[in-house]
């Protein structure tokens, strides 16, 4: 009785609706063909669709199979439907045939084709329907993983800017899938990456609330940090063309920049070179610092002090000033062992930053670093008091600095002079004393202890 009931809807279906769409498709002879043709096209469309609705696949595949060869231009739901119905057949089928599997997903890229070809707008949309299929249903398939790739790939390169999540995350599957088993060399994974993370920065920028995107280009990151093609000698590889090509041009320059900052390349000259290139289009103090930094662990020191220069001419804040003031002095110091010229940038750093003890540390270090100051025994052994009065002010200011400087004031008082040798100049503890020449300032006498 069901099966009459649905007979007769369908019959009663055909005498309202068949002639009516079979006379539009002869009048205008475009969507369903002419003649005995058109009449044919609806009546299996409408069958396909009655069926379509009911779920029922079995008995809509006969009539959509000839609306999918014969009418191809009938409408787009053909092809949507047909997907559909033959994803349907294609999980039945993993349970029970592999082949049948195989060819179901055979004739699921033939729809996906012919509807391309139809409907040429939806080529991109289209592309990444194929790619995202076939890493569902062949994933343990190395050629169908293969195919999802290249299919991805184009789908991303056509959606540009504005690809989905679905594009995105297929096309980075396929890739690091590919690298795992060594289909694909390093560097085309994190080409690809870079792309990728360029047109996921920029929908997230545009899209802040999109918790689903952030959560996806998260895992896209874990996946790439983890999958060990991140090398330094791959990135190299890539950029080094890109920066001779483009030795202006400020977006290729930052992208450079950030991936090698990125995955820990800052000691390579690509690096070096980016930055500077950078900052001569783009100048800024941070830059300048940065540069001053890699010449100074590269113990380019005079390269390093024309950047510190520069960072700290153009740099407003106080406090980051002092801090580049401060690594500068230590520089003069240590390495050129210019001694006025380092106190010069102490008391520039004091001035910028009144509250930090960094400078005092630095001062008291210059002064420590003094070797037979003045004329006599006591005049040498000055300038341990005047180094300790630094370090005191350098707690003061700083308490949390104590650990350090604790053991340079334990350190250094070691080398006050004796009750005797103040006495034997005329002194006696406490009096003030004066250090001249570059030093130039008071102190309070002390005895060794």
């Amino acid at each position: 009785m069901k099966a009459v009931k649905i007979t007769l809807t369908i019959a009663l279906f055909f005498s309202t609706a068949f002639l009516g769409l079979a006379q539009k498709g002869v009048e205008d002879g475009s969507k369903f063909g002419h003649g005995e043709d058109s009449i044919r096209c609806v009546r299996n469309y409408s069958l396909y669709r009655e069926y379509y609705k009911q779920k029922n696949y079995n008995d809509a595949l006969p009539y959509w199979r000839v609306v999918f060869a014969e009418c191809p231009r009938a409408t787009k739901s053909i092809y949507l439907n047909g997907a559909a119905m033959y994803k349907f057949h294609i999980i039945q089928a993993e349970k029970n045939s592999h082949e049948a599997k195989n060819l179901y997903i055979d004739t699921l890229m033939q729809i996906y084709d012919q509807r391309v070809k139809w409907y040429p707008k939806d080529k991109a949309k289209v592309l990444g329907y194929k790619a995202t299929d076939l890493l569902r249903f062949k994933k343990d398939d190395m050629e169908g993983i293969k195919e999802s790739y290249k299919f991805s790939k184009e789908a991303f390169n056509q959606y540009g800017e504005k690809a989905p999540k679905s594009v995105i995350v297929t096309f980075m599957t396929t890739t690091l899938l590919l690298f795992e088993k060594n289909e694909i060399p390093e560097n085309e994974v994190v080409e690809n990456y870079a792309k990728t993370m360029e047109v996921m920065d920029k929908q997230v920028k545009q899209n802040p609330d999109d918790e689903d995107l952030a959560n996806v280009q998260e895992a896209i990151q874990a996946n790439f940090a983890n999958s060990g093609a991140a090398s330094c000698e791959s990135l190299i590889q890539l950029f080094t063309p890109q920066l001779k090509e483009n030795p202006e041009d400020i977006e290729v320059l930052k992208k450079i920049s950030y991936w090698l900052n990125q995955t820990g390349c800052t000691e390579s000259d690509l690096y070096m070179e980016t930055t500077i290139a950078l900052n001569k289009i783009e100048p800024t103090p941070t830059l300048a610092y940065h540069i001053a930094k890699l010449y100074n662990t590269r113990g380019q020191y005079k390269d390093a002090v024309k950047f510190y220069e520069q960072a700290i001419a153009g740099e407003e804040d106080g406090a980051t000033k002092a801090k580049f003031l401060v690594e500068l002095g230590y520089i003069i110091q240590s390495e050129y062992g210019d001694l006025k010229l380092a106190k010069k940038y102490a008391l520039e750093a004091m001035k910028a930053d009144p509250e930090s003890g960094q400078p005092n540390v630095l001062l008291g270090n210059i002064y420590a670093a003094v070797k037979d100051f003045g004329e006599d025994e006591l005049a040498h052994k000055a300038v341990y008091w005047v180094a300790v009065d630094q370090y005191k002010t350098a707690v003061r200011k700083e308490p949390e600095l104590a650990n350090v400087v604790n053991k340079k004031i334990q350190a250094y008082s070691k080398y006050f002079p004796d009750t005797e040798t103040i006495f034997f100049y005329g002194y006696k503890a406490g009096d003030t004393y004066h250090l001249g020449d570059w030093i130039n300032t008071d102190t309070k006498i002390r005895t060794r202890k």
